[in-house]
């Protein structure tokens, strides 16, 4: 597994540390669970890790020394990465299989290209991110689109997270669709689930018993949407409504969001409210499952969101949803069955959503229901571990056949 930017044991909520740091932590230790060795190579961001850390049973993460010391955001780490791949060159045997992760490690890969199979999962696109930014920035995406044609094109296999993105990433990129998988990301579904007692939980947490609940974390980044959750709640608060509390864990202090932050509050001083947002640090993977366990509705309002891996926490802690209909949620939450798909930049339909859902205990009990059920039947780590194990062995079929 090549991960530059993201280490799989980083704390999420750090910069650069988020969902595909998850999925290649979780995807790694269930197939090291099915028998196979497992490397993962990421940047050693000098934070007081060790330099190799066998986490799970068979599946070790190295950090490898990279540029200057401390964060660098990914953005800026392209200068650096040759040092990279010289480092993870001395390491490999020449009997591996290669699956890189983001463009960054598509980059690596290349600079390696070792004769073994080539798996690649992007995790989200480039000349997507690129057509979402105004006129004069979008010049900022012209490597990164550079890096990820050539990968798409000198990988073996590219791996889609949903049919949707492997429809935009063949027509994007013009990449003959059989050279594209799609299998998604996984949930751990016994550390997600729902719990019986959802007061005693609630008061356990400092949260009203009473109230409903609406829960959205992530990064605090322009693209996640969260001004316009807030735009909608504003709007949704205008109805007569129960209690409601919104809570919402995003950001870390950090320089770098500032801004973002100083237009969230903005917004809720603008609109009066301050007292129905709880809004809490980066929480502790460990006690995640608890804050979803404890609300009634979660909400993912990315103006456009390839996948996104706390859909599936929701789902499986069976809590209904409110997702962007932008990418990757449509094609798995069942519209008005599991959840609602919104265009969240619409404040009227994203406040209307949140109102129904707010209103209505019977349909979010039923719409979590299902949610759940999908959860476990379609997205537990190791029917995802499986499926992958599928793929590597008929491109190490390929691989024979072609000797």
């Amino acid at each position: 597994m090549i991960t530059p930017h993201g280490d799989p044991l980083g704390r999420i909520g750090e910069p650069d540390i988020g969902g595909q740091c998850i999925y290649v932590r979780e995807l790694s230790a269930h197939l090291a669970k099915a028998g196979h060795a497992v490397s993962i190579f990421t940047r050693n961001r000098r934070d007081g890790k060790p330099d190799q850390d066998e986490y799970a049973p068979g599946a070790t993460v190295y950090r490898i020394p990279c540029g200057p010391p401390g964060f660098i955001p990914k953005e800026e780490l392209g200068a650096h990465l040759p040092e990279f791949a010289d480092a993870v060159r001395s390491r490999l045997s020449g009997n591996e299989i290669l699956h890189s992760h983001y463009w960054d490690g598509g980059s690596v890969v290349m600079m390696l290209r070792a004769k073994a199979p080539w798996f690649h999962t992007t995790h989200s696109i480039g000349k997507l991110k690129q057509a979402a930014l105004p006129d004069g920035e979008q010049y900022r995406y012209g490597e990164r689109i550079a890096i990820e044609t050539d990968t798409y094109r000198g990988c073996d296999r590219v791996v889609a997270l949903t049919e949707t993105e492997k429809q935009q990433i063949a027509e994007l990129y013009d990449v003959p669709e059989e050279r594209i998988v799609v299998i998604p990301p996984g949930v751990n579904t016994q550390d997600f689930q729902p719990v019986e007692d959802k007061i005693a939980l609630r008061r356990e947490l400092g949260l009203p018993p009473n109230a409903v609940i609406v829960f959205a974390l992530g990064r605090l980044d322009e693209r996640k949407g969260f001004d316009l959750l807030f735009e909608a709640a504003a709007r949704a608060q205008a109805a007569d409504l129960p209690e409601t509390l919104y809570v919402f864990s995003a950001g870390d202090g950090s320089a770098g969001e500032a801004a973002e932050r100083a237009k969230i509050e903005r917004i809720l001083e603008t609109n009066q409210l301050e007292k129905a947002v709880r809004w809490i640090p980066v929480i502790p993977e460990a006690d995640l499952p608890r804050y979803y366990a404890a609300a009634d509705v979660f909400v993912l309002p990315s103006r456009y969101e390839p996948f996104g891996i706390v859909m599936l926490e929701a789902m499986a802690s069976q809590i209904p949803i409110i997702a962007t209909s932008a990418g990757g949620p449509a094609t798995v939450i069942e519209q008005e069955r599991s959840g609602l798909l919104v265009d969240p930049t619409d404040t009227e339909a994203f406040a209307n959503a949140l109102t129904m859902l707010i209103r209505s205990p019977n349909t979010r009990l039923h719409y979590g229901e299902r949610a759940r059920a999908a959860a476990v039947a379609e997205y537990s780590w190791q029917a995802i571990a499986d499926r992958h194990l599928v793929a590597y062995e008929a491109a190490l079929e390929e691989d024979r056949n072609a000797r």
